[in-house]
C-alpha cells in the first residue's frame, strides 16, 4: 500500500496478478513526485477486491498477515500483501494486524454496508470533508474531488489508483443505504486503545463526575483516550459517555 503523500514512483512496482480495474503501472525511473492529501491507494485493486470478498467467508484470524493471505485466502504475491496496509488505514486492522470490530461487522450480511461506509470515512477523510456523501457521487464527481485534493491531472495514474481503491470499498455499500447507519460503526474505544495508529493510549485530562440525587454518591470516571486527531472518534466516545453514564 502506498499513499498519495508518498512518491508516485511506487507505481513502477509490478504486481503478480493485475486484473479487473487494476491501474497500469508507470515506467521505472520516473521522477518522484510529492502528492498532497495522504489518500491511500493500491495499484492492484482487483486483488484488493478479492481480499475483501474472501475475508468475509474465512474465519476471523488472530492476526491478519501474509501467512493468512497465502494459506487461508489463497492470495499470494506483493499485490496481495499490499492490501494489509490498506486494511489498517480503513480501520479493519489495528497497527499490529489484529482484526477490529469494524472488520467483524463487515463480515456480517447486515453490517457490511455500514462498515464499508465507515471504512471509507476512516481511510479517506479528506474526500468526505469535501462531500459528506462522497460514497454516492458519480465517478466524474469523485475524480474531481481527488484532483482538487491532490492537484493531479484527471488522467494521472495515481489519481486513477486512488479512485479505484475508493470504489473497491464503495462497492460493498448497498445503493440507497442511509448514511446514518454507519454512525454506530465508528471504531470502538477498545479497538483504538489496543491498536489504533500507535498502539498506545494516554490519560485523559477530562474527568466526569456523576452525582446520585437519591443516595448522595459521587462517582469519578477516568477516561483513557486513544491517540487520535480524528474528532469523530472523540465525539463518539463522549457521546457514549453522555448516553450511558450521565442520565
Amino acid at each position: 500500500m502506498v499513499t498519495a503523500s508518498k512518491t508516485a514512483s511506487a507505481l513502477s512496482e509490478t504486481t503478480a496478478d493485475k486484473q479487473g480495474d487494476d491501474v497500469p503501472t508507470k515506467a521505472a525511473g520516473a521522477a518522484p513526485r510529492k502528492i498532497p492529501g495522504n489518500l491511500p491507494y493500491v495499484t492492484a485493486n482487483g486483488t484488493l477486491k478479492k481480499v475483501l470478498e474472501r475475508l468475509i467467508e474465512a474465519s476471523r484470524p488472530d492476526k491478519f498477515n501474509s501467512d493468512f493471505l497465502e494459506n487461508v485466502l489463497k492470495l499470494t504475491g506483493g499485490s496481495a500483501r499490499s492490501a494489509i496496509p490498506i486494511l489498517k488505514r480503513i480501520g479493519f486492522l489495528t497497527s499490529d494486524g489484529a482484526p477490529t470490530d469494524l472488520y467483524a461487522r463487515f463480515r456480517t450480511e447486515g453490517g457490511r454496508g455500514p462498515a464499508a461506509l465507515q471504512a471509507l470515512r476512516t481511510g479517506f477523510p479528506e474526500i468526505f470533508k469535501r462531500s459528506e456523501y462522497a460514497h454516492s457521487v458519480d465517478d466524474g464527481k469523485l475524480r474531481d474531488i481527488i484532483v482538487e485534493i491532490t492537484g493531479l491531472k484527471p488522467n494521472d495514474q495515481v489519481a486513477q489508483a486512488i479512485k479505484a481503491t475508493f470504489n473497491v470499498v464503495k462497492s460493498f455499500i448497498p445503493a440507497g443505504m442511509d448514511p446514518s447507519a454507519a454512525e454506530e460503526e465508528a471504531p470502538s474505544t477498545d479497538d483504538l486503545a489496543s491498536g489504533g495508529t500507535s498502539g498506545h493510549s494516554q490519560p485523559a485530562s477530562s474527568r466526569q463526575s456523576h452525582r446520585s440525587s437519591n443516595l448522595g454518591l459521587v462517582y469519578n470516571i477516568n477516561v483513557v483516550l486513544p491517540e487520535t486527531s480524528d474528532m469523530r472518534v472523540l465525539n463518539a466516545i463522549f457521546r457514549s459517555l453522555k448516553e450511558n453514564l450521565m442520565q
